[in-house]
C-alpha cells in the first residue's frame, strides 16, 4: 500500500501529461516525405542547410535541428509536427493545440550572429539578447525596444528563421544557452517556416516572397516632405508652401500633424483652426504639393487640455462621432460588451475594433470625409495594441494574439482606402508594423531626440533603419532632425540628419518645435538646400531600389552585413551603410568632423573628390560640417535628374507650370574608373536597360533627353550611334546631351 501510494503522484502526472500531449494532433498522416527535412528520435527534427557556417563557438553543428518542443509546459512528440516544403529553400513545420496556449522550443545553434526581428535602437546583432516580438511606443531611451517586432531571424549559420504570429513571442537569442535559441509563443496553431540560403539576401528573398513585399508608392511620396507638430492656422500651412519655394528647396508633400480635427478622429477639420480649409487644401494642391495627414484608431470621449500654444478652448472634449461609434458597437469591447476606454496621450478614448467588417466600414467611412476633401496620404500613429487587460474583439480573437495584430489591421484598413478611392495616388505612413503591414509603401521610426545620444538619437536611427532592413521592411525613414526638439536649435545635429535622411527612402522634417529647414540658421539651411536637392536628383536611382526591394525584398538602406556575412568587420558594422546596389554611405553621428570607413570588397570611389580606394580596409577621412562622407561603386552607372526639379507631383495633377516638376530630362553618371572584365548591364526606374564597359554605354528602352556625364574623368572624343557629337566640360568631368529614341550607343575615348 505504501509502494501504491507513492507511486500515485506518479501516475497522475503521467496522465495529466497524456492528456496535455493528445491536445495537439498527430501530423504524420498522409504526409510526404521531404528531402533533406525529417524527424529525429522523438523530440527533434533535422533540415539540411546548404552551404551552413557554424559559429564560432566549439559546437560541432552538421544540420539545423529545432528540438524541445512543448505546449503549456508537456513535451510534443516529433510526431505532432507536420513537416513540409513550401517551395524551393522553403520549409514549414506545423502543429495544432486546439486551443491558445504557450509554446516552446529550441534550435540547436551558436552561430556568430543573428540579425532581424525587427526595428531595434541598440543594435544589429542579437546574439545573447533576449528580445520580446511587441509593439511598443518608448518615448526617448529606447533599449531593446520597438514599434515594429518582426518574428523573423537570419543566422549567419546560413539560414532564416519565422514564427507566424502576430503575439508577443520571445526569442532567447543564446543569451541562456550558448548553443541554444529559445523561443515561445503563444499560439493554438505552432507554424515555423524556416529558409536556407546561405546568402543573407537569398534568405530575405525567400521570405519576403512568402510574406510580402513592400508597396510601390507614387513618385511624388519620394520627394521631401515638410511638416510641423501642429499648425496654428491656415497661415501656418502657406507658410511652409510658400518659405519651402521661395527658398529653393525641393518638396512634393506637405504633412498636418495634430490636432487638425474638432476632436480628436472625428475626421471634421477644425473650423476654429482652420478658418479656410478648402481654399487651404487648394493652395496646397496648387503649389505642387500633396496633402498628408496625421491620425490614429482612437476616438475621444475625453480629451485632455491640449498642450499646444492656444489650443486650450479649441478642440471638443467628446469627439463628435464617439457616440455613434460607441452605439454602433465599433469600439473593442470590455467582457461587459461596453466600450474599452483607455488612456492616451491625447486623453481618453475608446480603438475601433478592426475585427469587425461593420465597424472597418464605418471608420473607412469617417476617414473618406477627408479624401474628399482633397487628403492624399495618412499618418498612421499610435497603434502599438494599447488595449489593457481583458477585451473582446468582433471575431473572437484571443487578446494575446491581437498584440501586434491590431496595427496589422488599422494599416491596412487605410491602405485599402488609398488603393480604393485615391486609385493608388496616395501613401501610408506608418509607425507601427509586424508581418502582415510591414510591405506598406512607407515606415517611420517613431519618436526620437534631435541629438547624438546613443540612447534615442542620431545614431539610434541609423541601427534601426538598417535592422528594419534585415527584417523585410524596405522603405523605412525618421523625422528629420529628430521628433523631440531641444530647447535651442542644434544647427550641428540637424546637419548631420539631413545628410542620413538625403541617402534614405524619404526626408520628412517633422518636430515638436515646429522648427523648418530655415529655422537652424544660413549655413544648415545651405546644407539642407544642398542635400534635399541631391537626394531629388537620386529620384531615378532610389526609385530602381525601391522597384528592386518590390521584386526582391531588398532594402534601400542596407547593412553591410546583408551583403558581407562572412566578412567579420561588416558584421560588426552598424554606422555605415550600403544605399542601393552601388553607394556605401558612412555618416557622421557625432560632433566631430572626422571619421574612420570600413570599405567592403570592392573598388570605391569618393562622390565627392574622385579618390579611388581597394575594398577590405578602414580608411579615416575627413568630414567638414556639410560634407557627408560617401563612396560609390568604381564602374557604376547612376541615373538621375536635373537638379532644377522641385516636385515630383504631375504638372497636369498641379496645373503649376512654374514649379519645375519632373519632364523627359535624364542624366547617367559614370563613375569611373570601369573596373570590370567584362560589360555590365542595369535597368534604370523606367525600364530602360543601361550596358557599360570601359570605351561605350547603350542605352535601350523608352525616349529621353539624356545627358551622360563622366564623373571626375576627362575624356577626348565621343560618338553617339558612331557620329562625333560635342563634348562639354565642367568642374565635375567631361557630358554630352543627346535625344535618346529607342536605342543609343554612346562611345569613348
Amino acid at each position: 500500500m505504501t509502494s501504491l501510494r507513492r507511486l500515485l503522484p506518479i501516475l497522475a502526472l503521467s496522465v495529466a501529461a497524456l492528456a496535455q500531449n493528445q491536445r495537439v494532433a498527430d501530423q504524420r498522416v498522409g504526409e510526404a516525405p521531404v528531402d533533406g527535412f525529417q524527424r529525429r528520435g522523438t523530440d527533434s527534427i533535422a533540415l539540411t542547410i546548404p552551404g551552413l557556417r557554424p559559429g564560432p563557438t566549439a559546437i560541432d553543428i552538421k544540420d539545423l535541428v529545432l528540438h524541445e518542443f512543448t505546449f503549456e509546459g508537456s513535451p510534443v512528440a516529433a510526431s505532432k509536427l507536420h513537416l513540409k516544403q513550401l517551395s524551393e529553400g522553403v520549409y514549414e513545420v506545423t502543429s495544432t493545440a486546439y486551443a491558445v496556449g504557450d509554446w516552446e522550443f529550441q534550435v540547436h545553434d551558436g552561430a556568430a550572429g543573428y540579425y532581424g526581428l525587427g526595428e531595434h535602437y541598440n543594435t544589429l546583432n542579437h546574439t545573447h539578447e533576449v528580445i520580446r516580438n511587441l509593439s511598443q511606443d518608448n518615448a526617448y531611451s529606447k533599449g531593446a525596444g520597438t514599434y515594429k517586432p518582426i518574428p523573423f531571424y537570419l543566422s549567419t549559420t546560413g539560414y532564416g528563421l519565422w514564427v507566424d504570429t502576430t503575439a508577443e513571442a520571445v526569442f532567447d537569442m543564446n543569451a541562456a544557452d550558448r548553443y541554444e535559441v529559445n523561443v515561445s509563443v503563444p499560439a493554438e496553431r505552432l507554424r515555423i517556416v524556416l529558409f536556407t540560403g546561405p546568402e543573407f539576401p537569398k534568405i530575405l528573398d525567400r521570405f519576403t516572397a512568402l510574406v510580402g513585399r513592400t508597396i510601390l508608392p507614387p513618385y511624388w511620396a519620394f520627394a521631401p516632405w515638410v511638416g510641423r507638430d501642429y499648425h496654428r492656422n491656415d497661415a501656418d500651412v502657406r507658410e511652409d508652401v510658400d518659405k519651402t519655394r521661395a527658398l529653393g528647396l525641393p518638396a512634393s508633400v506637405e504633412l498636418i500633424d495634430s490636432p487638425w480635427s474638432t476632436g480628436y478622429n472625428s475626421y471634421e477639420f477644425n473650423p476654429k483652426q482652420f478658418s479656410d480649409i478648402s481654399g487651404t487644401i487648394k493652395y496646397v494642391h496648387d503649389n505642387g504639393f500633396k496633402l498628408v495627414l496625421w491620425h490614429t484608431p482612437w476616438i475621444n470621449n475625453k480629451t485632455k487640455t491640449p498642450g499646444e500654444a492656444g489650443f486650450a478652448d479649441k478642440l471638443d472634449v467628446e469627439s463628435s462621432n464617439y457616440k455613434e461609434a460607441a452605439a454602433g458597437g465599433y469600439f473593442v469591447k470590455n467582457e461587459n460588451g461596453t466600450p474599452y476606454v483607455g488612456t492616451w496621450w491625447k486623453g481618453e478614448g475608446s480603438i475601433i475594433d478592426f475585427t469587425s467588417p461593420a465597424a472597418k466600414e464605418w471608420w473607412q467611412n469617417q476617414v473618406r470625409k477627408v479624401i474628399k476633401l482633397g487628403a492624399d496620404g495618412f499618418k498612421d500613429d499610435d497603434a502599438e495594441g494599447n488595449f489593457i487587460g481583458p477585451v473582446k474583439f468582433a471575431d473572437g480573437t484571443d487578446p494575446r494574439l491581437m498584440r501586434n495584430r491590431f496595427a496589422v489591421l488599422y494599416n491596412n484598413a487605410m491602405e485599402e482606402l488609398i488603393q480604393k478611392d485615391l486609385k493608388g495616388n496616395g501613401v501610408l505612413f506608418a509607425r507601427s508594423a509586424t508581418v502582415g503591414d510591414h510591405n506598406i509603401a512607407m515606415l517611420w521610426g517613431g519618436d526620437n531626440e534631435g541629438n547624438f545620444s546613443e540612447e534615442d538619437g542620431l545614431p539610434t536611427i541609423v541601427t534601426a533603419g538598417l535592422g528594419a532592413g534585415l527584417s523585410g521592411m524596405a522603405m523605412w525613414t525618421a523625422d528629420l532632425g529628430g521628433y523631440f526638439g531641444g530647447a535651442e536649435p542644434d544647427p550641428a545635429n540637424f546637419m548631420r540628419w539631413t545628410q542620413v535622411a538625403a541617402f534614405s527612402p524619404a526626408m520628412e522634417v517633422l518636430n515638436t518645435k515646429n522648427r523648418g529647414p530655415w529655422s537652424y540658421g544660413d549655413e544648415a539651411l545651405k546644407n539642407y538646400r544642398k542635400y534635399a536637392v541631391l537626394h531629388m536628383s537620386l529620384f531615378p536611382y532610389r526609385y530602381a531600389a525601391a522597384q528592386q526591394a518590390h521584386k526582391t525584398g531588398m532594402p534601400l538602406m542596407r547593412a553591410l552585413v546583408l551583403n558581407y556575412q562572412d566578412d567579420k568587420q561588416a558584421r560588426e558594422t552598424r554606422d555605415e551603410y550600403l544605399f542601393g546596389d552601388d553607394f556605401l554611405v558612412a555618416p557622421v553621428l557625432h560632433e566631430g568632423t572626422q571619421r574612420p570607413i570600413y570599405l567592403p570588397a570592392g573598388g570605391w570611389v569618393n562622390y565627392w573628390t574622385g579618390a579611388q580606394a581597394t575594398g577590405g580596409k578602414t580608411v579615416v577621412v575627413d568630414a567638414p560640417m556639410d560634407v557627408l562622407p560617401v563612396y560609390v561603386r568604381a564602374g557604376a552607372v547612376i541615373a538621375k535628374i536635373p537638379e532644377d526639379v522641385m516636385t515630383l507631383v504631375p504638372a497636369e495633377e498641379s496645373g503649376n507650370k512654374a514649379v519645375k516638376a519632373l519632364d523627359d530630362r535624364r542624366i547617367y553618371e559614370l563613375i569611373q574608373p570601369f573596373t570590370g572584365p567584362a560589360a555590365t548591364t542595369t535597368e534604370d526606374f523606367e525600364g530602360r536597360t543601361l550596358t557599360r564597359d570601359a570605351g561605350s554605354l547603350k542605352i535601350k528602352g523608352k525616349a529621353a533627353k539624356v545627358t551622360v556625364r563622366w564623373k571626375f574623368s576627362q575624356v577626348r572624343s565621343v560618338s553617339v550611334n558612331g557620329s562625333p557629337v560635342k563634348l562639354l566640360t565642367d568642374a565635375t568631368g567631361s557630358y554630352v546631351e543627346l535625344n535618346h529614341t529607342g536605342e543609343s550607343t554612346i562611345e569613348w575615348k
